[in-house]
């Protein structure tokens, strides 16, 4: 999966000190609030055609978080900007 921009994005994450550009890429983001008025950042992610065969087969996609706690997060397969 790679992260890709979307009409939406207003910002960049960088990688974190310490790593490469291979390790971890630019990150484009919305930052704002949400329907709710809560704060969001969303990214948006294009499978490889190798990713949608391995979900196909699987039914299952995996989230990883750096760090040593879990934020809230989601996974949506809807757009979330078009209500």
């Amino acid at each position: 999966m790679l992260p890709i921009t979307f009409k939406q994005a207003n910002h960049i994450f960088t990688e974190p000190n310490g790593l490469t550009d291979e390790q971890c890429g630019n990150l484009p983001v919305f930052k704002g609030k949400d329907m709710a008025n809560l704060p969001v950042i969303i990214s948006c992610w294009k499978f490889s055609k190798e990713d949608l065969e391995y979900i196909q087969q699987t039914g299952c996609i995996f989230l990883s978080i750096m760090g040593e706690g879990m934020p809230p997060v989601s996974l949506i397969a809807e757009n979330p900007f078009e209500y």
